[in-house]
């Protein structure tokens, strides 16, 4: 202690002079806890001296009156004396308005049922036992056990301390993120504000920004945008809202009653469904009710049953995370494609995807429509026989599920993969296996967007080019003239500016050109 008073000895006797009841220790603590920073330290205490000079007149003013109250009810005596003071000075002194706001806290805590304030209290008391274990490792983890939703995460999560840890460690994230983006953009936020732009979630400005890397007009454009589109879902709402041509008003109204009828629960419902509760079945009303009656009403099998809904709702759950996660590593490994020189030098081998790639240009997606087959595959081939000659890769391939033009085109071998397999996934994951390949594959590009197939070709150690991405490089490679710079105002342009643009791609100009067929 005698080194914390050496260490502040100039700002503790500045603080002394202004506060001289307060002790040396307290202020010692306090400059400790702020790094020394005597203007924090001394806001602090002012408005504690102005909370204690506030007090001190209430009580002097109403203290009298208080201690009538807290003797009178039992509810008066667990506040806390300031509040009761406050709660005084608020109704202007008027006992009897007071001893009305006390009467009505009074009947709401003794009120019968779940939703009491008696009930919660012991409900509240009872989780505190039955995870006295698990608070105390929270506890013991830097968790605020005090926090309301604590008992209610607890009791959902079945006391699994691990679970809380990871909610409460990625809600701690999110905290920290949002902070960190806050301070990032601080001087676009000044700046939006000061062009008159209000917004009441700040997180949504925040989460803007970072989309737009920053840039305060293209924020402005992404509002605009947003703004329409809450305003065209508003027009659509306000106009087909209680509209329907053949029903009157009449019947729409018999219809939400009988709705409402057949939703309301009885009696011995809402009876079972206490006793549910309080064996510790959550959930659903409806779905537990459906339950409980098919388990012939017994409480035990119930809580049996909900448990293995809950298991499989869990297991359920973990699946859609883990398949989350796969095409979500799967989308992160396609290679970005932006330019010319983007497409790896050592590539042996190119698998097209064929079926999968005639649906990414407009014109070789309406023939496929208009049932011309065969000339969507062909005019697939030229150009990747087009591309190749430009390229030189040894191996190209394109593959269709069935085909029977398999004649080769140029440098590129067209195949089918049936009869010999079902589907043109199928074949390509046999062959990303093929012992011989497995060296291989890292030299291996596979043309496509199905995620499915390509989390299977990414584990055999594939590379991975989007159909948009191929056909752009296609343009670049052929036929440079094609690409347009479209800027956000939406002028168009034949070279980039410094302003943010999107990059066209006329692809179905390159179908023309390359493979000749009249659109």
């Amino acid at each position: 202690m005698a080194t914390n008073v050496q260490e502040y000895t100039e700002q503790l006797r500045v603080l002394q002079e202004r506060f001289p009841q307060e002790p040396t220790n307290r202020l010692t603590r306090l400059l400790q806890r702020h790094n020394g920073d005597v203007d924090q330290v001394r806001a602090i205490l002012v408005q504690r001296e102005f909370r204690g000079k506030k007090f001190d007149a209430l009580e002097t003013r109403y203290g009298s009156t208080v201690t009538a109250l807290q003797q009178e009810f039992l509810s008066a005596q667990q506040r806390k004396r300031i509040r009761l003071l406050k709660l005084m000075e608020c109704y202007g002194g008027d006992v009897e308005q007071v001893r009305k706001f006390l009467e009505r806290g009074e009947e709401r805590c003794h009120r019968g049922g779940e939703h009491s304030g008696m009930y919660r209290r012991q409900r509240r008391e009872e989780l505190k036992t039955k995870y006295a274990t698990q608070l105390a490792e929270l506890s013991a983890a830097g968790i605020n056990v005090n926090s309301p939703c604590l008992l209610r995460q607890l009791e959902k999560n079945q006391g699994d301390v691990n679970k809380i840890i990871e909610k409460m460690s990625h809600r701690t994230e999110r905290k920290e993120k949002l902070a960190e983006l806050d301070t990032k953009y601080a001087d676009q936020i000044a700046q939006l504000e000061a062009d008159g732009i209000t917004i009441k979630n700040k997180r949504i400005l925040i989460r803007l920004l970072e989309k737009a890397d920053g840039q305060v007009d293209v924020v402005k454009q992404l509002l605009k945008e947003r703004k329409e589109k809450h305003e065209q879902r508003r027009e659509y709402r306000h106009k087909h809202r209680n509209k329907s041509p053949n029903k009157t008003t009449d019947e729409t109204n018999q219809k939400c009653s009988m709705w409402k009828k057949r939703r309301e629960l009885s009696v011995d419902d809402i009876s079972n469904l206490k006793r549910l509760r309080a064996a510790g079945v959550r959930g659903n009303p409806m779905k537990i009710l459906s339950i409980f009656q098919e388990c012939n009403q017994s409480i035990d099998m119930t809580i049996a049953r909900a448990a293995e809904e809950r298991e499989r709702r869990s297991r359920s759950r973990e699946e859609r995370k883990l398949k989350h996660t796969l095409l979500a590593g799967a989308q992160n490994a396609y290679l970005t494609i932006n330019k010319q020189e983007d497409w790896p030098h050592d590539i042996e081998k190119v698998y097209l995807d064929g079926n999968n790639m005639m649906f990414v240009v407009d014109s070789l997606r309406r023939l496929c429509l208009n049932r011309a087959g065969k000339k969507t595959e062909r005019a697939l081939g030229e150009i990747a026989s087009a591309w190749n000659e430009q390229m030189h890769i040894p191996y190209i391939e394109l593959i269709f599920d069935s085909t029977r033009q398999l004649d080769q085109i140029g440098t590129v071998k067209v195949t089918s993969a049936q009869p010999n397999y079902r589907t043109t996934d199928d074949m390509l994951v046999d062959i990303a296996r093929q012992p011989e390949n497995r060296e291989k594959n890292k030299h291996t590009i596979i043309v496509t967007s199905d995620r499915a197939l390509a989390t299977l070709l990414q584990r055999e150690g594939c590379l991975l080019v989007k159909p948009y991405n191929w056909f752009a490089h296609c343009v670049m490679i052929l036929t440079p003239d094609l690409i347009k710079y479209e800027e956000l105002t939406g002028m168009m342009t034949k070279e980039p500016t410094s302003t943010t643009f999107k990059t066209r791609y006329n692809f179905d100009e390159l179908v023309q050109r390359i493979a000749k067929i009249d659109l």
